[in-house]
């Protein structure tokens, strides 16, 4: 069995709870939209999030530790790195208590405002359990308000509503990085257990959309804001950027898939 954990972050540092809430709610939708309905959701939050949608599957984990609140003239790194915190401390206790009370095979990390493929359950429940788990290597990005995705092959580097692997080897993905407290990039954990590509498209990225730790419009301007873009290196980064994406048109058949729906 599979289940799926979801750090959601606390009222008290959120821009806009009720917005939020509607995320929330959109994830959990699409989430329980799997094919093969032997799964759990464990939302791992301090308080319960504002939402209308209902599933026998959806348990919530509530935690009693102080959320990453900024101070007063707190840097952006500082806030940054506690927020990291916040969600490594959820994502480590929502394993432990999915394996403890459910026994579950594996464990899939997906952020609070993403999409997933509604075949991942029936994918993994159908594999041999001997298997440590996979990592979502192609997937889709979606800026918040456009009629089009971009397709990429690099979705688990990018976003991390992308690793599924047994309880245990959560461990592997914290602390590896100075920047990203849990590091979903890695494919390969402790240097010797290494993880398997999904052979299909796994999730969507939502990007921009107010609530986004990282990924909100001023971080996306200033990562994608070079100087030089008509240097040597700016014309290979655009290269690079076109090799990794691919425009998509919103189909039917993706609504679906992912509950891709407003």
């Amino acid at each position: 069995m599979l289940t799926f954990v979801v750090p959601i972050k606390s009222e008290r540092v959120s821009g806009d709870w009720l917005e939020f809430c509607k995320l929330v709610e959109r994830t959990f939708k699409s989430i329980c939209n799997q094919t093969d309905q032997n799964f759990k959701l464990v939302a791992v939050c301090h308080e319960i999030p504002q939402i209308d949608f209902s599933h026998k599957n959806i348990h919530y984990l509530k935690v009693d530790f102080e959320p990453p609140i900024k101070k007063d003239g707190e840097s952006d790194d500082s806030i940054n790195k506690r927020r990291e915190l916040d969600k490594g401390k959820k994502l480590k206790l929502g394993a432990k208590y999915s394996k403890e009370k459910f026994d579950t095979d594996y464990v899939m990390t997906v952020d609070s405002d993403d999409y997933v493929s509604n075949r991942i359950v029936a994918y993994v429940n159908s594999e041999k359990k001997d298997i440590p788990g996979w990592y979502t290597k192609n997937g889709y990005l979606h800026f918040e308000g456009k009629s089009f995705l971009f397709a990429t092959f690099k979705f688990s580097y990018l976003c991390g509503s992308s690793i599924i692997v047994k309880p245990d080897l959560l461990k592997y993905f914290f602390e590896v990085d100075p920047v990203l407290y849990f590091d979903h990039r890695l494919t390969v954990l402790d240097n010797r257990t290494e993880l398997n590509p999904l052979p299909f498209y796994g999730g969507i990225y939502s990007i921009a959309n107010g609530e986004n730790h990282l990924m909100h419009v001023r971080n996306i301007k200033k990562f994608n804001n070079h100087k030089g873009w008509l240097s040597s290196n700016g014309l290979k980064r655009i290269v690079t950027k076109l090799k990794n994406y691919r425009f998509r048109f919103i189909t039917n058949s993706i609504r679906k898939e992912f509950s891709f729906y407003s």
